[in-house]
């Protein structure tokens, strides 16, 4: 304080937590601050008098500048819990959503292979059934005509082959659409009846080692199965171009049943364009995936060009 000449007074001023340096005020007796974020201050003053003696002690006012709702931190925390929250539910949605799409999809596949196994197992019924016998009693009616008369034996003798041709083919037909070992003999018969039926009539080298799994699956899983192997087959005789190509299959308790087919032939590029729009176009490399995928199991496909080809496909009921 000073009464000789109290308006010459000089004065400097800081603001602890916002300032770094002495604010000269002159002879104001003012602070100005257009900024000042919550938190805990310390206003220290210090004065000159009229001599220019500065009072080195001063003086201090604490400052605490309280933050707005908004900017606390229970309104902060609250913010994000409501956002986390909001995110969450929104994941879980679109998760559910992928879900329910994702079981639509299977379901559709599902009962598509159900309705196309049944269909050809209604063809192949009636082919066996209606068509080859029709065939088989041409067959007989020839061979009776035969014995009888001997002015058309020749065209009798066309009759009974071109029938014995046509009942064979049927019989073809009709154990493709749907393999009449699967329902008498098991899978596993079926599997080695197929092989060995393959390897007759080709030239590759096929070996196989097969272990017992009837009973293993579900019948639906069963023919799923069946047509895996069998498009394999088909793979390795159209396309693989090998002379030495093998089926093994192992069952085991703690680890479900290994399919392992394999072959030597002039294999491809697993990542090319080709081959993925030709198992896009046809069955193929494509129906396998989905029907490993129908039994709920891994199928690990490795080929590289000139080297051959390895599927593996792992799976428990």
């Amino acid at each position: 304080m000073s009464f000789n000449n109290p308006e010459q007074i000089k004065f400097i001023y800081k603001l602890e937590g916002l300032d770094e340096n002495w604010v000269d005020a002159g002879t104001r007796r003012r602070a100005f601050f257009t900024h000042l974020p919550p938190g805990e201050y310390a206003f220290r003053v210090s004065a000159a008098n009229v001599d220019g003696v500065w009072n080195e002690r001063g003086a201090s006012l604490k400052i605490m500048v309280k933050p707005p709702f908004y900017r606390t931190y229970w309104f902060l925390s609250l913010s994000i819990l409501t956002c986390a929250g909001i995110l969450f539910f929104l994941y879980r949605r679109r998760v559910k959503n992928l879900e329910q799409r994702r079981a639509a999809q299977e379901e559709f596949s599902r009962k598509l292979l159900e309705s196309q196994e049944q269909e050809r197992q209604r063809i192949a019924g009636e082919l066996h059934d209606s068509l080859g016998q029709n065939l088989l009693v041409i067959k007989n009616w020839a061979l009776i005509g035969m014995k009888n008369g001997a002015d058309s034996s020749q065209q009798l003798t066309e009759i009974s082959e071109t029938a014995s041709v046509a009942i064979n083919e049927v019989r073809e037909i009709a154990y493709n659409l749907r393999p009449y070992h699967l329902n008498e003999l098991g899978l596993t018969k079926a599997v080695e009846s197929m092989l060995e039926r393959v390897a007759k009539s080709s030239t590759i080298n096929f070996v196989w080692e097969i272990d017992l799994i009837d009973g293993f699956c579900a019948r639906e899983s069963e023919i799923n199965f069946y047509r895996i192997v069998q498009e394999c087959l088909n793979n390795i005789i159209k396309h693989s171009g090998a002379s030495e190509a093998g089926v093994k299959i192992r069952r085991s308790e703690n680890e479900g049943v290994t399919l392992l087919v394999w072959d030597n032939g002039k294999g491809f590029d697993t990542n090319s364009m080709a081959l993925k729009r030709a198992s896009q176009s046809g069955f193929g490399m494509a129906g396998i995936s989905e029907r490993a995928r129908i039994l709920g199991g891994k199928i690990v496909i490795n080929s590289t060009p000139n080297e051959g080809t390895t599927v593996k496909l792992t799976f428990v009921c």
